[in-house]
């Protein structure tokens, strides 16, 4: 029999055996995607994540030196696949789009967080809340939440004119625009009053605390990873922990409270507001039993538009400001148009239709989302072995569609695709070659951002507001970066000479 000390022994070895198997002999001797060319791992650990969270543009550096399909390792050595090729890209979210799934090990925290809401739903689940939810976002609805955005905006704007009048000059804009979207957000998506411009509050800064810089990006990122695999590494003791466990606690209890209070107007026939939560639950109420959601799956969409709604925005707007500021004589064209359209600036209100007309506007914004998409990547996990530009692809394999790589191609954008050029959307010699395959923004197909009409009217509203009222101008020396999976906004944060524009 074996004694203890020798059964211990065993075990060490078995467990080194394995570790060292996964780690080093089945990525580089025994997986099919070595095959696949990529850069080498930077460490053990993190393999070439750790780029990926903090430097900027690693996707599109590879895709330049490998091609279209690139191999990359991931946390602990796993293999990882990133794409540029469009064919690929119309596969994975057209032709078959339920046959890749998102990672399990990359959004086991956001399931805790937001539920199996709309973005995480699966196959079946995620077609019948796509369907039923569809009409919510309709034309009509998102024009009635117009004055909400301009009503927000011209808080914001009278948040700075504040500071500009108590003799700033230099402002870091980062908080006040994160605040602004998150009001907006607040009361187009549920009707509930954040007033995070004037006031604190519980449910913003539980939300908040998940997304804070104040927490390093890359510890942040591998707790989460770590515990989808070791789910006790939540229970470890330490700050990021403590964050994200009473930050979970707050979002739960206040969603479950909004879910009461909106159930009970219904129950009474007074549920008539128009924010998206009281519609899906007015169209819920006509639907079929196996059509409906159920109370929990209407709970998971508040958070849902909360996380997709605010970040997506508030990014957005940032470097549209920063995009102007750098490049003065975009940002004077754009005024221009914008003070013919509205001579009197005090009396900016203008509807959802005169705002999509502004064709200077739509340049600006489409540039912005190109140069600095919302999503520098989307991530898939394909459900079964599939032949992926002639590699055999093993399932459970993750799958990065690199959008920013997309994005700058010099095939698509020609040679100044680094380039901010709001004028190339006027080019067709550019346009001809944009497909909804290589300008993603909000995704395609399926998958596509549901709310991708109401957060370009909120980024048009916004933006337009301080362009109108304000000329901002970098700050001399003070340097941005872009982070390019973590934290898709200005690094450390957006800080801009700010000035009032007279007249």
């Amino acid at each position: 029999m074996l004694n203890l000390s020798s059964l211990v022994g065993f075990l060490v070895l078995g467990f080194i055996g394995c570790v060292t198997y996964k780690l080093f002999i089945w990525p580089f001797y025994i997986s099919p995607l070595r095959k696949i060319p990529g850069p080498p791992p930077e460490s053990i650990i993190f393999g070439n994540f750790k780029s990926v969270l903090t430097k900027e543009e690693p996707f599109l550096k590879w895709i330049q030196k490998y091609g279209n399909i690139v191999k990359v390792n991931g946390i602990f050595n796993r293999p990882t696949i990133v794409v540029a090729d469009t064919k690929i890209i119309q596969d994975i979210t057209l032709n078959h789009v339920y046959d890749y799934i998102k990672p399990p090990e990359m959004w086991n925290d956001f399931v805790k967080i937001i539920g199996r809401g709309l973005v995480l739903a699966e196959s079946e689940e995620h077609k019948r809340q796509r369907k039923m939810m569809n009409p919510a976002f309709a034309h009509n609805n998102i024009k009635e939440m117009v004055p909400t955005f301009i009503r927000v905006a011209s808080t914001l704007k009278e948040l700075i004119e504040d500071k500009i009048n108590k003799g700033e000059s230099e402002i870091n804009l980062t908080p006040h625009i994160s605040k602004a979207t998150l009001d907006v957000i607040g009361l187009v998506g549920f009707n509930y009053e954040f007033n995070s411009l004037t006031s604190s509050n519980e449910l913003a800064d539980a939300y908040a605390s998940l997304f804070s810089n104040a927490t390093n990006p890359v510890a942040r990122f591998f707790i989460s990873v770590l515990s989808s695999y070791i789910p006790i590494v939540r229970n470890i003791p330490i700050d990021i922990n403590r964050r994200f466990k009473n930050a979970c606690v707050v979002i739960d209890r206040e969603s479950k409270k909004l879910m009461e209070e909106k159930n009970n107007e219904a129950k009474n026939g007074e549920l008539k507001s128009k924010d998206l939560l009281s519609l899906l639950i007015n169209i819920n109420k006509t639907l079929p039993i196996e059509e409906k959601l159920t109370d929990e799956e209407l709970q998971y969409q508040i958070m849902t538009f909360l996380i997709a709604g605010h970040e997506t925005t508030s990014s957005t707007t940032m470097w549209a400001l920063y995009l102007l500021a750098k490049y003065p004589h975009e940002q004077d064209l754009l005024r221009e148009e914008l003070a013919k359209a509205f001579p009197d600036k005090s009396k900016f209100n203008p509807s959802f239709d005169e705002i999509n007309s502004l064709e200077y506007l739509n340049c600006i914004v489409k540039e912005t989302l190109r140069i600095h998409s919302p999503a520098p990547m989307i991530s898939r996990a394909n459900v079964e072995d599939k032949i992926i530009g002639g590699y055999l692809i093993p399932k459970n394999t993750t799958i990065m569609i690199a959008i920013s790589a997309l994005h700058k191609s010099t095939e698509i954008w020609g040679p100044t695709a680094n380039e901010f050029d709001p004028k190339r959307w006027l080019n067709p010699l550019y346009t001809k070659n944009v497909t909804n395959y290589n300008y993603l923004p909000f995704i395609t197909g399926t998958r596509s951002c549901i709310g991708n009409k109401l957060a370009l009217a909120e980024f048009k509203i916004l933006l337009s507001t301080l362009i109108r009222n304000f000329v901002f101008q970098p700050i001399e020396g003070f340097k941005f970066k872009e982070q390019s999976l973590m934290s898709n906004k200005p690094s450390p944060y957006l800080g801009l000479v700010v000035t009032k524009v007279e007249g």
